[in-house]
């Protein structure tokens, strides 16, 4: 009896203890040229879900014999997430086509989200340093404008951004944090020689400037000018109308001779 009763104690023992992430392999610096990572994650338990985040945006999920068991999300600075290996006690992913963005906090968890509930975690931080920096994206302005037309775009930054958008080099305050843009087309907001407009949208991160993009159009009555150039009278027009003027101060001058001799 007392040797059931401490295989008993020592089962329930390592059941409640085995728990745990064992191991995260994430690199602390991603050097310029390496546009491959590989994360991996060790554990010791039997979970239900396994997710990895990026700061606090998950962008994989394995639910072992669930149907179809993986699941990956876009993240700022990752192109792409493939699944190397995920079972009972590791999961591998390999991600590419990194960028800069690929900076931040990576965490792997385990839980159990049937009785009895549990929950282990486990961050490291990875520094992607030298690669292609991402930009926002600027869409739907045209070319041209002019008078009372209507200036409007739209800029996709990311997850984590703030977004400002500037005219001309000045901030548009009521327009901050607002993805779209909009803004009556008047001659005054045209500068420069061809007069052109300067649109720029920036990401900001905790209050500072994380990336910008700018482009510019140009005003429509320029164009209008230099295909439609202004008319010139011709020789025979001006002739005939200095004769005209000639011969009335001829006649008023005979006038006057006439009143005065």
């Amino acid at each position: 009896m007392l040797v059931l009763a401490l295989l008993l104690a020592a089962c329930a023992q390592a059941h409640a203890r085995n728990f745990n992430i064992t191991y995260l392999d994430v690199p602390p610096i991603v050097s310029p040229g390496t546009m491959e990572v590989v994360l991996e994650c060790r554990y010791d338990g039997n979970f239900t879900i396994l997710s990895w985040f990026k700061g606090a945006h998950e962008f994989f999920r394995y639910r072992p014999g669930a149907a179809p068991s993986t699941r990956s999300f876009p993240i700022l600075g990752v192109g792409t997430v493939e699944m190397l290996m995920c079972g009972p006690v590791a999961c591998q992913l390999k991600l590419g086509a990194l960028t800069e963005d690929a900076t931040g906090v990576y965490r792997c968890d385990i839980e159990r989200d049937v009785p009895p509930y549990k929950f282990a975690t486990r961050t490291a931080y990875m520094d992607v340093t030298g690669h292609e920096h991402r930009k926002p994206l600027i869409e739907g302005l045209a070319k041209e404008y002019k008078e009372g037309e209507m200036i409007q775009a739209y800029c996709k930054g990311g997850p984590d951004s703030e977004l400002r958008w500037y005219v001309n080099g000045y901030e548009l305050d009521k327009l901050r944090g607002s993805p779209h843009f909009k803004l009556e087309s008047g001659r005054h907001l045209f500068i420069g020689i061809p007069p052109r407009v300067t649109i720029q949208c920036a990401e900001f991160r905790y209050g500072t400037i994380y990336s910008s993009r700018e482009t510019n159009a140009l005003w429509n009555e320029v164009e209008q000018m230099r295909r439609e150039p202004p008319k010139v009278e011709s020789a025979s027009n001006v002739i005939t109308g200095r004769l005209g003027l000639l011969s009335i101060f001829l006649c008023l001058l005979d006038i006057i001779m006439h009143i005065y001799l």
